[in-house]
């Protein structure tokens, strides 16, 4: 026959274990339920269609857009992907190959032989330092592929003017586009520019105000030229 203390033990010793199991099942619960309240509000954040979430931007440029397809809109709340200042281009290349016909891609084709995210000066263009951004050459697109079944980098050339009307070639990644609203009676049209769309984009100037939530158009403030 066992001895009470014994049993007494093992009663124990299954208590403990029994408690230690439960602890620890408790904290992977919490640590589950965190990991998902987390991707909710990531989720969410980014279902967000612009950097201000569901606002326009507090500062408000306006100008003109011309396309080549030979549109001209009066609008306002430019930015490029979303980003009004420190918009990356990079140097255009003063030697470069000849274009070539592409038959796939039915368009000019100038081959890089270096990636220009690395091997080229970035510039940090502000558009309130910018009076008009042109795209010359929408047909040509500027490849850059390390290897024959590596993805392709595609660029466009844009040519910068600045408010002192000094001018600038640089290279943006093609699938770059332009956000803005034209400026309608009726309220503003929001579009989206694909960047070969764009002739021109002449800026005329910025303002601030106060952000108004679900999209609506803010008051307008006379535009001003101070830095920002």
């Amino acid at each position: 026959m066992g001895s009470p203390l014994k049993s007494l033990d093992c009663v124990g010793l299954k208590k403990s274990n029994h408690s230690k199991k439960g602890k620890r099942m408790k904290k992977i619960s919490i640590y589950i339920i965190t990991i998902v309240g987390a991707a909710t509000l990531i989720n969410w954040r980014g279902a967000e269609p612009t950097i201000d979430g569901n606002l326009k931007h507090k500062v408000n440029f306006s100008g003109t857009l011309t396309t080549h397809q030979g549109a001209t809109y009066d609008v306002d709340n430019i930015s490029f992907d979303r980003k009004y200042k420190q918009i990356t281009m990079y140097d255009k290349p003063s030697e470069h190959p000849k274009p070539i016909f592409n038959k796939e891609s039915k368009s000019q084709e100038i081959q890089l032989n270096v990636n220009p995210f690395k091997d080229y000066i970035a510039t940090k263009i502000d558009l309130s330092e910018t009076g008009k951004i042109q795209v010359p050459s929408p047909g040509t697109i500027w490849v850059y592929q390390k290897k024959k079944k590596h993805r392709k980098l595609k660029f466009t050339e844009v040519i910068v003017i600045s408010k002192s009307n000094t001018k600038h070639h640089y290279l943006l990644e093609r699938k770059t586009k332009v956000y803005c609203d034209e400026i309608d009676a009726a309220g503003p049209v929001e579009k989206i520019v694909p960047l070969p769309a764009i002739k021109s984009l002449k800026i005329d100037g910025y303002s601030f105000r106060d952000s108004i939530a679900g999209g609506a158009q803010a008051p307008k403030t006379k535009p001003v030229q101070t830095s920002i």
